[in-house]
């Protein structure tokens, strides 16, 4: 829930890399932001997804795999490696599918999250946090405002998490690679209801 916490303080920034290469750039970036920052760290065990060598970009979506523009798949924090894989799964299904890393939940990047919303026409939000709040809202709000596509959220579902292994508890709490496959499928679906 802090994501859904902090991000309703007026003039806060709130980044959400996904592995230590990134909350390097993360913390670097911060220095030229002027006002308070958010940024939500990891353990420092996350796996590896981006090299040293590529450069955070504040303020910006990311395109990480762009297979096709059947769903996009929006993704942020520590579980970004499950969503490559279930974005891999869902190309092998021939399930196209684009995966959007948004390293930077506040300010959004309303701009290029709209030029993928309108090229997929459905998506999926994919997050390590509550549903209501995080990245799912703010994906939901953007999309609802701005040009209306099923948006399916995935994530913690209201609930206070139990304490123990990660792999384990997104599991248990729906936040797996099937949970996300799953989405991607129905986000598709209700675009064709459309």
């Amino acid at each position: 829930e802090d994501l859904g916490i902090v991000r309703t303080i007026p003039g806060i920034t709130v980044l959400t890399p996904c592995d230590e290469s990134q909350v390097y750039g993360a913390v670097k970036a911060c220095v030229d932001i002027n006002g308070p920052v958010y940024i939500r760290c990891g353990s420092g065990r996350e796996p590896v997804v981006y090299d040293r060598s590529i450069p955070f970009e504040f303020g910006k979506i990311r395109i990480l795999r762009e297979f096709g523009n059947h769903v996009a798949v929006f993704a942020s924090g520590f579980i970004m490696d499950r969503a490559i894989e279930a974005t891999e799964s869902l190309n092998e299904q021939g399930i196209k599918a684009t995966l959007v890393d948004v390293s930077t939940l506040k300010p959004l990047d309303e701009n290029g999250v709209l030029e993928v919303l309108k090229k997929c026409g459905a998506a999926v939000t994919v997050e390590d946090h509550n549903i209501i709040g995080g990245l799912g809202s703010a994906i939901a709000e953007t999309c609802v405002e701005n040009y209306p596509v099923p948006v399916i959220r995935v994530g913690l579902r209201d609930v206070f998490p139990q304490s123990g292994e990660p792999p384990e508890l997104l599991d248990y709490y729906g936040i797996g690679v099937k949970d996300m496959i799953r989405a991607a499928k129905k986000a598709i679906e209700l675009k064709q209801i459309k």
